[in-house]
């Protein structure tokens, strides 16, 4: 895990996800309580559009994209997983995306030559509402925790 969270040169953050949908709302959540201030790292909330950030990535050249969204993978709520590529549109079914992560991804890290790492936090709940689960929040905390420690170093 520690590996796939770690920075790579430039390093591009990529939080997903929706606010209205409880758990779902994790990268948000993250991406508001994260800032960067070192210019080879880059914070992008892409919401529920992540193929709108596609051009801002590529144009960036990050050597390394790290992805954060909410995911189900049948562990425990607030659980973290790297999750690879090709099963992201597996694990991320609950998703709120209007298209499949695999393919933006893909053509973000055909583009660039990046390294990707997909980190999926289990959800509790998907129901439409605002908040996270008390479990979800936890990890989103030290999500953000750890960013800040790392762009501000």
């Amino acid at each position: 895990m520690a590996a796939a969270l770690a920075p790579k040169g430039r390093t591009l953050v990529v939080t997903l996800g929706s606010t209205l949908r409880a758990d779902d709302g994790v990268g948000p959540y993250v991406c508001s309580h994260v800032r960067f201030n070192r210019p080879d790292l880059l914070l992008l909330d892409a919401g529920t559009t992540p193929e709108n950030i596609a051009q801002t990535a590529i144009n960036w050249k990050p050597d390394k994209v790290i992805l954060v969204d909410a995911a189900h993978f049948q562990g425990t709520a607030g659980e973290i997983r790297v999750i690879p590529l090709e099963a992201i549109n597996q694990a991320m079914p609950i998703s709120t995306h209007s298209f499949p992560l695999s393919v933006t991804f893909s053509i973000i890290k055909e583009d660039t030559g990046c390294e990707l790492a997909v980190i999926g936090v289990q959800a509790k709940s998907l129901d439409y509402r605002e908040g996270l689960s008390p479990e979800v929040e936890k990890t989103a905390i030290e999500l953000a925790e750890y960013f800040n420690r790392i762009g501000n170093l």
